[in-house]
């Protein structure tokens, strides 16, 4: 079939599985999304999964790279792959995919994830969010840069001469979750309520008590001596977790200009707290993975 289609990009994470298909100037031509993320298939079902959201694609163009990142290469996933330690760039990535023979005979691609080690011999690792990465790389024209991709595991990384140097995890969405869910401060939080005010008042209070441990324990006094309602309360538990979150993340740097990767609310979220830091957040979506995939697949047709 002959039109502008270069290559097939799949994200498929633990939610949910998105196709791109990619045209020769790296445009979307055509996107398919299904809420069958990683953790919802069964081991001997990812296959076949995979080639029915597609079939169709996989027929007519029986020639063109297929790339999967995402949580598709975990332990959990349809088949493990390799983390790339850091510094990691684009030819790295690219040498490191792993091949899966299809029943058919057709070969697909999927993207390593990344590792990193700190100082104190402490790991850390990224699934998908490499690509996400590649992608915000392909539009941003500087040198060394900070990019951040909230979630409930919260992404910090800094790339630097088209290599992620480093990248740290904060789990703050989840804790905010687990928290609300499961302890007494929870029982005080409204969870259909929000208040900015109360956000950012949040996020003011970062360092006015010994620890984050100590500090969370505020939110149930303020409840208590009536400087938090059930309706603030969230948000300000809100603004204090993403408050410590940027406290860690920017220490020690002199980032003006943050990337953000993501959309809706949490995304959102970021941005305000970023606004009142004084920094300067840009925003890409998360289809900016679609980027990535055709970065990589760019450079498999390159031959690197």
């Amino acid at each position: 079939m002959n039109d502008d289609t270069i290559g097939i990009g799949c994200d498929w994470g633990t939610s949910n599985l998105r196709f791109y298909r990619l045209g020769n100037s790296g445009q979307i031509i055509e996107r398919r999304q299904f809420s069958a993320g990683v953790s919802s298939i069964k081991d001997n079902e990812f296959e076949d999964f995979f080639t029915k959201a597609i079939q169709d694609w996989l027929d007519n163009y029986p020639n063109i790279p297929v790339i999967v990142s995402g949580m598709a290469g975990s332990r959990q996933g349809w088949k493990e792959t390799p983390y790339l330690p850091c510094p990691a760039n684009i030819e790295k990535i690219v040498n490191k995919l792993t091949p899966i023979k299809l029943n058919y005979g057709r070969t697909i691609w999927i993207a390593p994830g990344l590792s990193y080690t700190n100082n104190q011999g402490l790991h850390d690792v990224m699934r998908g969010e490499e690509v996400q990465i590649l992608g915000a790389l392909s539009i941003i024209d500087i040198k060394k840069k900070l990019i951040c991709l909230p979630g409930s595991h919260s992404k910090w990384a800094t790339v630097a001469a088209g290599h992620v140097s480093e990248f740290h995890t904060y789990i703050t969405g989840e804790l905010f979750e687990a928290i609300k869910a499961g302890t007494i401060i929870g029982s005080m939080i409204d969870p259909n309520a929000w208040n900015d005010d109360a956000f950012i008042q949040g996020i003011d209070s970062v360092g006015t008590s010994k620890n984050i441990l100590n500090q969370l324990f505020t939110v149930r006094t303020k409840g208590l001596f009536n400087q938090l309602t059930s309706t603030t309360a969230g948000a300000f538990l809100s603004g204090l977790l993403i408050g410590y979150e940027l406290a860690g993340a920017l220490a020690g740097t002199r980032f003006k200009k943050i990337y953000l990767i993501g959309d809706g609310q949490l995304t959102t979220l970021y941005q305000k707290a970023l606004l009142h830091k004084g920094l300067e957040p840009q925003v890409f979506a998360p289809d900016i993975i679609a980027s990535g995939h055709f970065k990589i697949i760019k450079t498999i047709k390159q031959g690197v």
